[in-house]
Formats: structure tokens, sequence, C-alpha cells
């Protein structure tokens, strides 16, 4: 299969731009099939409808792709041009949050990185799609006259060259406290006044800061950062969101390796019994990506084909 996903260009900061990426990656060097990337401004709904629009699009296209960003050590090939043909012959992988089919694609596959409708409040999908979940997080689903299917289409990638102990303060040491928003505005703020921000900060700088750090309080309920400060070293905690129960947040245990939800006694000291359970827990989910990639790639197949 060709396999084409369409996507903004790399963000290292973005977790769901990074796993858009990565399964690209893992396609090329984990399987036999092809996979491109497609630049999220290339609209052929947009530029079938009148000559005016469409060299509006393309001017606007042309922009964003020569500012395209790819990680250089993954083989991520773009196509910033596709033909009708090209689409045709292909599968289409839309994240969650692309309303509607902006490729024409006849062969869609829906991957839910989120709750559908979270940042919109629409869910605007088509027939005839198969639908993957990310993880366990993501609530069950289902759209009429699409499949969802049973596997999760679960792929990580986490940058522990960065995130791990080295150089880190000992527990003793730590006193800093640090914090990040996200996707978490709507909730109340608790974090101390002198504690860090993080939202805005490279990588490097965020890595910096969890080996100094005491706590970490993540508002966002599900950002790779909550797992990032438990490599590092430094208690992470994330405010639960209202209604939102401990399974429900994150059903499978080991999803909440090395994390407290919320702040009571019982949890804090969760956070503390599993943390070294967590970089095990890493190891193995990102080896287990390039397997369910391939399960799902195998189901892919026998609906849009057979």
């Amino acid at each position: 299969m060709k396999i084409m996903v369409y996507a903004p260009g790399y963000d290292g900061k973005n977790g769901g731009v990074v796993v858009l990426h990565r399964l690209v990656h893992l396609i090329n060097t984990q399987t036999n099939h092809q996979a491109f990337l497609v630049p999220e401004s290339y609209d052929l709904v947009q530029r079938s409808k009148g000559f005016i629009i469409s060299l509006s699009q393309r001017i606007k296209h042309l922009k964003k792709v020569r500012c395209y960003a790819t990680k250089p050590s993954w083989d991520t090939p773009i196509v910033a041009h596709p033909t009708s043909q090209e689409i045709e012959q292909s599968v289409v992988i839309y994240p969650e949050i692309v309303k509607g089919n902006p490729l024409l694609a006849p062969k869609v596959v829906r991957w839910l990185l989120h709750q559908p409708g979270h940042f919109s409040g629409e869910v605007g999908y088509g027939k005839d799609e198969l639908i993957f979940k990310f993880n366990s997080a993501i609530k069950d689903f289902n759209f009429q006259g699409s499949k969802t299917s049973n596997n999760e289409l679960k792929v990580i990638y986490y940058p522990i060259d960065l995130y791990n102990l080295d150089g880190a303060l000992t527990e003793n040491e730590r006193t800093l406290t640090c914090h990040a928003i996200r996707k978490g505005k709507h909730k109340p703020q608790i974090h101390p006044s002198d504690s860090v921000l993080i939202d805005s900060l490279s990588h490097e700088e965020v890595a910096k800061l969890f080996k100094q750090a005491k706590h970490f309080i993540c508002y966002d309920d599900y950002t790779a950062y909550s797992i990032f400060a438990t490599l590092c070293g430094c208690t992470s905690i994330v405010v639960p969101d209202k209604g939102v129960s401990l399974k429900q947040w994150y059903p499978k245990q080991s999803d909440r390796y090395g994390i407290a939800y919320g702040f009571d006694e019982e949890q804090m000291e969760w956070c503390k019994q599993t943390s070294h359970l967590v970089k095990e827990h890493i190891d193995r989910e990102h080896l287990r990506s390039a397997d369910c990639v391939k399960v799902c790639l195998s189901e892919a197949e026998d609906y849009f084909f057979n």
C-alpha cells in the first residue's frame, strides 16, 4: 500500500505532530508499505471550488511547504502536491482534529489522537472510514457508516536521550516546582506562585528544569511531559479533570506508572512506588509501536482492498 499522512510540519513540542511523523517513519522502516507526509494546507476541496480560491489556497500552500519541517533522522518523505490519481490509489490517514476529507480520498483512516470534537466541538467525519484509537485514554467512539477498530494504533516517541537522570539533583537537593498548562486552561490553577511554566520552553530547557525540580504539576491530562518529568526523577502530578475518575483518565494501569492523579496521599505513594517502572514500560512501548503499525496496516489492507 501507499499511505499518505496528512500532518503539520514537525514540531518536537507537539505530541500529536510528533507521532504523525513517527508513523510515517515506522511504516517506511518497519513494513513493506510506503508512506508520505502531505502538508495539512493542501486541500483539494477548496481547490475544486474555483480558480480564485484555488489560486489563493495554492499561494498559501506554497508558503507553508517552503517552511515545512521534518525530523532529519527520520524517513519521512513529503508529497507536497499529490494528484487526484495518487490520492485515489493511496490510503489517507487524518488525525481526529481534521474536519471532513480535504484530499477527497476514497480510502480514509481516522486516527484518534484525542477525543473527537475536543477542540472544535464538532465531529466532521465521513462514511466508510476505518477509525483507530491511539490508546486506552480515548473513550469508545463510533461513527455511523464507518468502522472503529478494536486494535489501538499506539505510536510513541520519547526523547530519552534528554529525559533521564544524567546530571539530575538528588531528591533532597530539589526545591523547584514547575508546571504546564497546555490543554488544561479550563482547570483552576493551584500551582505555587513561584512555579516555573514550561509551555514555551524547548525540550533541552525542560529536561534541565525537570532534573532540578521536586514537583511537576500538569493541567493537561494527556501530555507526555508527565512521563518526561518522571524520567528525570521529578514527582509528576496531573491535576484531575472534574468528573473524570482515575480509571476513566487511564483505564490501563501501566499508562499511569509514575504519575499521581491528584495530590492525595494514595496517589502520591503510587507515583513514588511505580516511577522505577516507567523507563522499562517506555522501552516496551517503543518496540511495540512497530507491531501496532503492522497490525493496523494489515487491517486497513483488508478493509479497503479485500
